[in-house]
């Protein structure tokens, strides 16, 4: 049996200008410091920011900075959500919630 997930996944703030948009060099520096701590995985976009308010270019910048920056180094998981249905199915995924803590 295959194990997705294994020891300690990080969710990083997702960091935005005054604008709102996403501050690609900051998000690596983020990504960079999470790599070189030694997580397991990154769960970018997730619960922990605002990125249910970035528009879908935004989100879509903020995964090609974050590709970029970790290109594999640690494995990258990116969250999707919506706060209107017919948004949400423009997504073509779906995913259950997980629960915080242990």
């Amino acid at each position: 049996m295959m194990t997705l997930f294994r020891g300690l996944s990080a969710f990083p703030l997702t960091p935005t200008d005054t604008e709102g948009h996403v501050d690609t060099e900051a998000l690596a520096r983020f990504l960079e410091r999470i790599h070189h701590a030694g997580a397991d995985s990154i769960g970018l976009l997730g619960s922990t920011g605002g990125y249910a308010y970035l528009t879908r270019e935004q989100r879509k910048r903020a995964v090609q900075a974050a590709v970029e920056c970790i290109g594999g180094k640690t494995p990258l998981v990116v969250g999707v959500g919506a706060f209107r249905t017919d948004d949400a199915q423009r997504t073509e995924f779906l995913t259950v919630p997980s629960e915080h803590h242990a």
